[in-house]
């Protein structure tokens, strides 16, 4: 699909003359940094406000980018926009009931060369994981419940995401954000898909995501880690093969923190 509109915001996106890719690529946008430049390509994201009819706003972000590509085996040659790939798997996401930001228009250039722009809503009520873990070890440390419900809340969202096959190859935890309004059942929603893709090999799933994830959850004590872990594989004891395969994870994890 070349061409995405939120059914749901169809109006209000027509009202702010952000209903078609031409008017999407000429707003204006303040970039949160300077776009990313490469390989003759450019690619940037900055916040925006879509107004309501009463008065309040919906906050966005807006995605642009132009020859910045990824290869694929469908694609070996040209390759694909990135943000058509996060697009894609925004919407397999949904399809698995698996929180990531909404899509509100999705578009690209109908004259066929390789601009593209994604707009999503902003996730409400939810933070970085990594800006939440900053948070709670501020002044000290946050009792045993409170770093139990975190961890057990991620490593499901974790397993939920894997057993969807999808590797995510990004997953830092400022990647991982977190509606902590309900301590005891925290929500999940993942961010920042380019690199994302569905990997049919289970072990490599888990092994290249947590290795990222181990390395740099900061805060996080052998015995929350542990605990983690237990709930991602969904046992009360490691088996042999869990003992394995988290044995990779931290040997992966430290072979790239020394390099």
């Amino acid at each position: 699909m070349l061409n995405f509109i939120s059914a749901k915001h169809a109006q209000l996106l027509q009202k702010n003359q952000l209903d078609t890719f031409e008017k999407v690529w000429a707003y204006k946008v303040d970039w949160f940094e300077e776009p990313n430049e490469r390989r003759g390509g450019w690619s940037g994201v900055g916040r925006i406000s879509i107004a309501q009819e009463d008065g309040n706003a919906i906050g966005a972000f807006l995605k642009k980018q132009e020859n910045h590509c990824r290869t694929s085996f469908l694609h070996p040659i040209r390759g694909v926009p990135t943000f058509q790939r996060e697009f894609e798997m925004m919407q397999y996401l949904a399809s698995k009931n698996i929180r990531a930001p909404e899509v509100l228009l999705f578009g690209r250039n109908p004259q066929g060369d390789l601009k593209t722009t994604l707009m999503t809503r902003e996730l409400l009520g939810f933070q970085s994981l990594e800006a939440l873990t900053e948070t709670l070890f501020a002044n000290q440390s946050p009792g045993k419940t409170t770093q139990r419900a975190l961890a057990k809340a991620v490593a499901k969202f974790a397993r939920q995401l894997h057993l969807a096959k999808v590797q995510h190859r990004s997953f830092y935890p400022k990647h991982l954000f977190v509606n902590f309004s309900n301590q005891a059942a925290p929500e999940l929603a993942v961010i920042d898909l380019e690199k994302s893709r569905i990997n049919w090999l289970p072990v490599l799933r888990t092994l290249i995501d947590l290795s990222v994830l181990n390395r740099h959850a900061k805060y996080w004590s052998k015995t929350t880690r542990m605990y983690f872990y237990l709930q991602y594989f969904g046992i009360k004891r490691l088996t042999p093969y869990s003992k394995w395969l988290c044995r990779l994870i931290i040997k992966r994890s430290n072979r790239v923190k020394h390099k």
